[in-house]
């Protein structure tokens, strides 16, 4: 078996490697053929054809709460953009798949196993029944039944964490954006196509925040586009909410563009940022993102603003083997986490085409730490500093290091 970081290939360590978890897809790469490393002859070899017939690379899509170590290793018969998954490196053994990955997050939240089709169908249908006029119950319906959507499911199931999208707009033209594409890359969901009204935002807030087990609602889903756009109207929700309620914890996944909604909302009572980035350096930053009329400094500002406000702020760092762990990446990031004093890093998979990000990015092997390593540093460098995968109820903020 072999891997790739960018597009040189390499032999995966002994720890590199675990039994494919539970609940993972296993999807074969159209017109990319495996690179597998030869015993006899000592090097990296190609595999077109087997028993006469044409023969594509295998990749595994990990469940949430695990981390990719490498991409798979392959050549391209052509260029053609594949859909937005984390692509990881994927090998047999022994009657068993085996990925190059790790666990980054304890907590069982999102695996596929409690998940119940037919029990989430049986809710759906009982909450657009009791709120026929709710267009965003609808809209969720939608994204539980039919684009498989985790978080969707747990609004219906009465748990953890639920989205809450508002944003039909956004002013990012993210290299992989879940909900926009303008290029032969297929975007995985269906974008929001309305803006709720105050009211339909309070009820789903306020019905998720009061009944449900371990409650956590997000704006900013891979169902729409960017929701600090949406801080006025956002900001009004929750006030209303905090007026009568003060159970649950609020909490926006957001590129944190505008540092004066930042600060609207932080005053309306939200409880925690999830800030995303691919780089925390501005060259590579705005490569992926793409700002339509911010700076990567107002991202910056409103993490100052989030912080003096005392509210809970993580990035959701969207890791990319082979230029996340690069040695300049790596001291930007600890540069970052020093200067801002985060609370938390979430480790995220970058679901997008690896020839693609290398192509866009402009990206060249040079040295890296490993993400093991730089995982396993990270904690070490920065104790008080909670890594993970998911976002934490407001219970968990402060009490212990990690989840």
């Amino acid at each position: 078996m072999a891997v790739s970081r960018l597009e040189d290939f390499f032999l995966p360590e002994k720890e590199d490697l675990i039994p494919l978890p539970r609940g993972s897809s296993l999807f074969y790469l159209p017109y990319r053929y495996p690179v597998g490393f030869n015993l006899q002859k000592g090097s990296f070899e190609v595999f077109r054809r087997y028993e006469g017939k044409e023969v594509f690379a295998v990749a595994a899509f990990l469940i949430p709460a695990y981390l990719r170590l490498y991409n798979p290793a392959y050549r391209a018969k052509n260029q053609k953009t594949m859909p937005l998954w984390a692509y990881t490196s994927c090998g047999f053994y022994g009657g068993k798949f085996f990925v190059t990955a790790s666990r980054v997050d304890s907590r069982i939240r999102q695996s596929p196993r409690f998940y119940d089709n037919r029990l989430i169908k049986k809710q759906v249908n009982l909450f657009c029944k009791n709120f026929p006029n709710n267009r965003l119950y609808r809209h969720l319906a939608n994204c539980a039944l039919n684009y498989n959507c985790l978080a969707a499911k747990n609004l219906f199931l009465k748990r953890w964490e639920a989205p809450l999208p508002v944003s039909k707009n956004c002013n990012a033209r993210c290299l992989g954006c879940l909900s926009f594409q303008d290029s032969d890359c297929v975007a995985s969901h269906e974008r929001i196509r309305f803006t709720p009204s105050r009211e339909e935002i309070y009820q789903v807030m306020y019905n998720h925040l009061k009944q449900a087990r371990e409650p956590i609602v997000s704006f900013g889903q891979g169902c729409e586009g960017e929701p600090i756009l949406e801080a006025k109207l956002i900001s009004s929700a929750i006030a209303q909410v905090r007026e009568v309620l003060s159970r649950g914890t609020i909490n926006m996944n957001t590129n944190a563009s505008i540092p004066k909604n930042t600060e609207i909302l932080c005053r309306a009572g939200i409880d925690s940022f999830r800030v995303s980035v691919n780089s925390l350096r501005k060259k590579f930053y705005d490569f992926y993102f793409k700002p339509q009329g911010y700076k990567f400094k107002d991202v910056l500002e409103s993490i100052r603003i989030a912080k003096k406000y005392n509210k809970f702020v993580g990035i959701n760092l969207l890791v990319f083997p082979g230029f996340t762990d690069q040695e300049k990446e790596v001291k930007s990031l600890f540069k970052f986490i020093e200067n801002t004093g985060i609370d938390m890093i979430q480790f995220r998979n970058l679901n997008i085409d690896p020839y693609l990000y290398i192509k866009e990015l402009k990206l060249k092997e040079t040295l890296c730490r490993g993400m093991l390593n730089l995982v396993e540093e990270i904690k070490s460098k920065y104790p008080g500093l909670k890594t993970g995968y998911f976002n934490l109820p407001k219970e968990m903020f402060f009490n212990q290091k990690e989840v």
